[in-house]
C-alpha cells in the first residue's frame, strides 16, 4: 500500500493506493508509483490533490453561450493565454448586446484586432473560420434546451457547424461539472497511451466513443471523477520536456509490442474492478 499525504487549511489530509505490483482491478494494468509520472497511482494522487484543492474550477462564463464561446475561441492552434484574451473580448461585447456576434463580421473584426498578452501585442488565428463558428453558434443556442442530460447536450452542441465531439464535451464539462463526457485532446490521448488503455487501431477521428468510454473506465478504476482526471492530465502532460514525453510514449510502444495481443483486449478486459 502506498500513502500519498498533502498540506490543508484543515491539516494534514492523506489517501491509501494499492501498491505498485498491484494491478487495477482485475487487469493488466498495474498501479506504479505514485510519484513517478503517468502511472495510474500518479493520476489518482494528482486527481484527489487537486479536488481536494480546488472542488469547482471549470466554468469560464456565465451562461451555456458564454461557456460555449470560450470554448470555441480555445483549442488546437490557440494557445491558452489568447484564447482567453479573445474570448474576454468577445464575451464583454456580447454583455452589452445579446445579439451582436451572430453577426460574423461583427465577431471577425473583434478576432482580427490585436489582443494583449503578457503585454505583448499579438494576432489571433483563424480569425475568419472562428467568426464563423462563434455567429453560427450564438443562434443555434436559442434552440437547444439546456436542460437536458449532459450526453444529449453533447449531442446537441456537435449539430452546430464547427463543434464537433471535443469541444461539445469541453462545454459540457465546463459548465456543468460533468463526469459523463471526456475531452479528449492530445494532451489525454497521449496520457492513454502511455497508460495503455487506448487501442491501437483507435483514431480519435473515427472512435471517439470508444477512447472516451476507455477513458471514463480508467478514471472510475482509480477512483478519481472523469472532470477532475481530465484536468490534472491536460495541466501535466502539457508540461513535460518533448524528449522525455517522446521517451515515455517509445516505451510504451515497446510495452504493447511484447504484449503481443494482449494490447488489443477490450479495455473492460483491462480494466475491470473488482
Amino acid at each position: 500500500m502506498q500513502q500519498v499525504s498533502m498540506l490543508t487549511p484543515s491539516g494534514l489530509a492523506t489517501r491509501r493506493i494499492p501498491a505498485p505490483e498491484q494491478p487495477i482491478g482485475m487487469g493488466l494494468i498495474k498501479w506504479g508509483r505514485h510519484e513517478e509520472i503517468c502511472t495510474p497511482a500518479y493520476w489518482a494522487s494528482q486527481g484527489w490533490m487537486l479536488e481536494m484543492e480546488e472542488p469547482e474550477h471549470y466554468r469560464l462564463g456565465e451562461t451555456l453561450a458564454e461557456e460555449t464561446l470560450a470554448c470555441l475561441l480555445g483549442g488546437y492552434g490557440i494557445p491558452a493565454e489568447v484564447g482567453l484574451a479573445a474570448y474576454r473580448r468577445l464575451r464583454d461585447v456580447m454583455r452589452a448586446d445579446a445579439e451582436a456576434l451572430k453577426n460574423q463580421s461583427v465577431a471577425e473584426r473583434l478576432l482580427r484586432d490585436p489582443l494583449v498578452v503578457n503585454g505583448r501585442s499579438v494576432r489571433y488565428r483563424f480569425a475568419a473560420q472562428k467568426a464563423r463558428y462563434v455567429s453560427a453558434a450564438m443562434g443555434a443556442l436559442e434552440d437547444i434546451d439546456d436542460r437536458i442530460g449532459d450526453c444529449a447536450l453533447r449531442n446537441a452542441l456537435v449539430s452546430i457547424p464547427g463543434i464537433g465531439p471535443k469541444t461539445a464535451s469541453w462545454i459540457v464539462r465546463n459548465w456543468r461539472g460533468s463526469d459523463e463526457v471526456s475531452i479528449l485532446d492530445i494532451h489525454i490521448l497521449r496520457a492513454g497511451a502511455i497508460l495503455g488503455i487506448f487501442r491501437e487501431d483507435w483514431r480519435v477521428e473515427r472512435h471517439y466513443l470508444l477512447l472516451e468510454s476507455a477513458y471514463l473506465e480508467f478514471a472510475r478504476s482509480i477512483g478519481i471523477r472523469a472532470s477532475i482526471l481530465d484536468s490534472v492530465m491536460w495541466a501535466s502532460m502539457r508540461e513535460i520536456p518533448a524528449a522525455l514525453l517522446k521517451s515515455m510514449l517509445e516505451k510504451a510502444d515497446s510495452a504493447k509490442t511484447r504484449r503481443g495481443n494482449s494490447s488489443k483486449l477490450d479495455v473492460t478486459t483491462q480494466l475491470t474492478l473488482i
